[in-house]
């Protein structure tokens, strides 16, 4: 795809991979959808009416150690929720929560790829497509694609009044932390699917999105999404990482989250200038502060 594809033709150059697109979310619309999504076929009056769209929509690739990472924007926050529907419902008008405002979906069939390989191989003077296919689709990752949705709306509920910005300015470095914040997720996943920690995940994706948004980890700013504090917890992200067992201790373990913050902020001074922000990402998940 090309770098970046903005305002409505991202959603048609989406739906012509992913047909499922086409089929408005309504009560009954499941088969509809199983036929685009798991044949390829879309429906009989393909449109995307159901999609306000904006022009400040946009598809773009992201750079990463662990290779390019799509990321769509929808602005209107109806688009966002619709594109939820559809893709992870079935086309169902189930509601999405206001509390979500991002979501990667994975292994996604994506038909534009499948047209292309039987094209290319039909071309080569190949004669069997159908078995073919399902050779090729055996192999880990066929056809597959992986894109990250993100929505409108100050990161993490904090207002631009808590930040160094004003209104404007802090949604569209919003936008780019939620973001880069998806995408080192992404990058976690693919390079270390079996190293999971919670919280220090959602510390350091933190840090790649500030690093990406704003050229600097601000341990401030950090701390106030996550709610952490010297003192202890004061409301924000953390407890939505935390079992119950360690909601018993939420202001302790707050504290070690602050004091990570505060150690991150330091070894990266001097760092994001020269070191890519995915590429810190990686040395910190490799060097973990906490071990939760």
């Amino acid at each position: 795809m090309k770098d970046s594809i903005r305002g409505r033709a991202a959603l048609q150059a989406l739906a012509q991979r992913f047909p499922q697109l086409y089929v408005a979310p309504a009560e009954g619309a499941q088969d509809a959808h199983r036929l685009a999504s798991g044949l390829g076929i879309a429906p009989a009056e393909a449109n995307l009416d159901h999609f306000a769209s904006s022009a400040d929509d946009e598809l773009r690739s992201v750079a990463t150690p662990a290779g390019p990472v799509e990321g769509l924007f929808l602005k209107q926050r109806r688009d966002f929720e619709t594109f939820l529907q559809v893709i992870g419902h079935k086309a169902q008008p189930v509601p999405i929560a206001r509390t979500v405002g991002a979501i990667t979906y994975r292994g996604l069939a994506d038909w534009a790829a499948v047209a292309q390989a039987r094209a290319d191989y039909e071309a080569a003077g190949g004669q069997d497509w159908r078995s073919e296919f399902a050779r090729r689709a055996k192999q880990p990752g066929a056809f597959r694609a992986e894109i990250v949705v993100i929505s409108e709306g100050p990161y993490s509920n904090v207002p631009a009044s808590d930040t160094p910005f004003g209104d404007a300015r802090w949604l569209a470095v919003s936008r780019e932390i939620r973001l880069h914040h998806e995408c080192a997720h992404v990058v976690c996943r693919r390079t270390m699917p079996d190293d999971v920690l919670p919280v220090w995940d959602e510390v350091t994706a933190d840090v790649v999105g500030l690093l990406s948004a704003t050229g600097r980890y601000d341990a401030q700013l950090a701390a106030r999404f996550l709610g952490v504090g010297e003192s202890g917890y004061s409301g924000g992200r953390l407890p939505e990482y935390l079992d119950e067992a360690q909601m018993a201790g939420i202001h302790a373990i707050a504290a070690q989250v602050h004091a990570a913050c505060v150690r991150i902020a330091q070894r990266s001074a001097g760092l994001a200038e020269r070191h890519d922000a995915f590429d810190f990402l990686l040395q910190l998940k490799r060097d973990p502060y906490i071990a939760f």
